[in-house]
């Protein structure tokens, strides 16, 4: 084989560049499982100091939202948008998103610390990251994941401008409670909408009695302050009423709908009940963003 041959067959192994490929052979003899382990120490070296760099860009991957009923999402975090949309950063996050999905001795939820033992391809998580920090040149980070899965809900999920069928930069996951999972899961696309709310109103709770009650009590003293010249008779009724506003525009189920603002989420999702004859409650929501 040519000494191009063997650069073009290295670079394609490593996606290194043309130099750091030359020199590599040229260290090691012309041999390729010499060169890729230089390479490979060497791109370790470059990616441990890239890792503190700041990281403000990404992507939320979700995997198998197909199916309503079992998803993964996870987040993760690079420095720029420009590669938040490369090729191979979405694959990573695809095939990240895949095996926490498919590993069933990974939990629920939680960091990057709680996948030490998760392997892409044959290989470790540690090791797959380090690969691509060192070939796309900037700090990659794995913030949080999250596994979905339940018997008696169904699960609608939306990405807001997806920079491919799994991944962009807005996602949400809204589970919803029923007595007819079946039934439930025929009604999905036309519950997709709920999804979207999330992303596009951003809910800080689905209800009021899901607020935290110290959110209330500031925005409160928040009203109080703004009272100005008003009679002490009229303030307890201002007070009340203007909370109410800020109880109904944050949260989920007060809120109104994005499609129809005639009505709220909460009459929305009465009538497909009513007219289904089926029984849906949302019990959590999740939004996430880069």
């Amino acid at each position: 084989m040519s000494s191009m041959e063997l650069i073009k067959k290295l670079r394609d192994i490593t996606g290194s560049g043309i130099v750091d490929c030359k020199k590599a052979l040229s260290e090691n003899n012309n041999d390729i499982d010499a060169s890729v382990k230089w390479l490979r120490e060497k791109g370790i070296l470059k990616a441990q100091k890239k890792q503190d760099r700041e990281t403000n860009e990404g992507v939320v991957s979700f995997y198998n939202t197909s199916s309503n009923t079992d998803l993964t999402v996870c987040k993760i975090k690079c420095e720029t948008d420009f590669v938040a949309k490369n090729k191979d950063f979405l694959k990573f996050a695809e095939n990240l998103s895949k095996s926490i999905h498919e590993n069933k001795s990974v939990n629920q939820n939680g960091t990057y610390e709680d996948l030490s033992e998760l392997t892409i391809n044959d290989k470790s998580i540690n090791d797959n990251l380090t690969d691509l920090i060192s070939k796309i040149g900037e700090n990659i980070q794995i913030v949080n994941y999250k596994k979905y899965y339940s018997k008696d809900s169904i699960f609608i999920s939306y990405l807001h401008n997806k920079y491919n069928s799994n991944c962009s930069k807005i996602g949400s996951v809204v589970q919803i409670k029923t007595d007819n999972q079946n039934s439930a899961l025929k009604l999905a696309d036309e519950l997709k909408v709920i999804a979207m709310q999330i992303s596009a109103m951003k809910p800080i709770a689905i209800d009021k009695n899901s607020i935290n009650p110290k959110i209330i009590d500031d925005e409160k003293d928040i009203i109080i302050k703004q009272l100005n010249n008003v009679p002490e008779d009229k303030k307890d009724q201002i007070i009340q009423g203007k909370l109410n506003k800020f109880i109904k525009e944050n949260t989920l189920l007060g809120q109104a709908l994005i499609t129809d603002p005639k009505k709220s989420v909460s009459t929305f999702l009465s009538e497909i009940s009513k007219n289904n004859n089926i029984n849906l409650n949302i019990t959590s929501m999740d939004l996430y963003t880069i």
